[in-house]
C-alpha cells in the first residue's frame, strides 16, 4: 500500500513506464518471478531458492490491530474478539502472537470472524468491531479511519524483514534498477 503511490510517481516522471503491481502471498510472488510473469517481487520470508536473490529491501513491524477500545491482556481476550483473516494472516499471527502469549493453543483455534484477501479491506472489520487482525505496521498506517482501530503494543516486539527477489541467472534490467532505486530512496 505504501509502494504503490511511490511507484505511480515514477510512472508520472516516466510516461513509457507501465507500472504493474499485484498483492499476493509469498509463495505466489517467488513463483511469478521464477516464472517470468514479474521481473521483481518483494516476500517476508527469505527464499532457500538458488534460482533467486533475495536482498533486504526494509524491515516492517508486525502490529496486534484491535477495534478502538478493546483491550487484550491474555490469550482468553483474544478468543473472545475473534480473529480476522487475509491470506498471510495465519503466518504473519503466528509470528507475533505466539511470542507474546507462551503457551497458548495457537491462531487456528481462535474463532474465525472474517477473512479478506484485499489488503485495503482487512482492517474494515476490524473497525468495525467484528475482530482483531494482525497486519504490518505500513498496513495499519495507511488505513483511513485510525480513530476506529487501535494498536496494541506488545511487549515481545516482531519485525519483519522484507526481502526483494530477483532471477539469479541474470541481472536486473536497468529499469528494473531504476525501480529499486526510487523506492529505497523514499521508503524508510
Amino acid at each position: 500500500m505504501r509502494l504503490y503511490p511511490l511507484l505511480l510517481s515514477l510512472q508520472e516522471k516516466y510516461p513509457g513506464l507501465a507500472i504493474r503491481h499485484r498483492f499476493a502471498p509469498d509463495s505466489e510472488v517467488m513463483d511469478a518471478v521464477l516464472h517470468n510473469r514479474y521481473e521483481i517481487g518483494l516476500i517476508t520470508q527469505k527464499p532457500d531458492d538458488r534460482r533467486l536473490v533475495a536482498e533486504t529491501f526494509a524491515h516492517e513491524p508486525l502490529e496486534l490491530i484491535l477495534p478502538a477500545g478493546r483491550e487484550v491482556e491474555r490469550w482468553e481476550d483474544l478468543e473472545q474478539i475473534g480473529f480476522i483473516d487475509h491470506p498471510d494472516g495465519q503466518a504473519m499471527a503466528t509470528r507475533l502472537l505466539s511470542r507474546n502469549f507462551p503457551g497458548n493453543a495457537g491462531v487456528r483455534n481462535l474463532p474465525q470472524r472474517g477473512f479478506s484477501n484485499q489488503i485495503s479491506l482487512i482492517l474494515e472489520p476490524v473497525a468495525r468491531g467484528l475482530g482483531f487482525t494482525v497486519l504490518p505496521q505500513f498496513a495499519r498506517l495507511a488505513w483511513p479511519a485510525q480513530n476506529a482501530i487501535t494498536a496494541m503494543t506488545c511487549q515481545v516486539p516482531v519485525t519483519d524483514t522484507i526481502w526483494l527477489i530477483h532471477r539469479a541467472e541474470w541481472p536486473l534490467s536497468r529499469r528494473s534498477e531504476e525501480v529499486v532505486i526510487h523506492l529505497k530512496q523514499h521508503f524508510g
